[in-house]
């Protein structure tokens, strides 16, 4: 079964000044996501997997589908490096 990445809780994905953060309240790092980083975040709720998340954004946007699998790995692997998701 392949693994599946999930948001760790206590990390918040807000819009400030046009811009999407994604944080740790406690911690001093902060991420800024594009649109397609805030979807792929809230994707991320351990049920899909990596494939079932390029499927989704793949169907949503057909027009960049050739990008979509590698905007999605380096985007998990941003945010595990990070510690917002794990794999489960």
């Amino acid at each position: 079964m392949a693994q599946r990445p999930r948001r760790k809780p206590d990390y918040c994905l807000e819009a400030i000044d046009n811009e999407l953060l994604l944080f740790h309240p406690a911690r001093t790092q902060i991420l800024y996501c594009n649109e397609t980083a805030s979807l792929i975040w809230q994707l991320c709720d351990g049920e899909r997997s990596r494939e079932d998340i390029v499927a989704l954004l793949v169907a949503a946007f057909p027009q960049t589908a050739e990008a979509i699998a590698a905007d999605v790995v380096s985007t998990l692997q941003l945010f595990a490096q990070h510690g917002a998701i794990e794999w489960v």
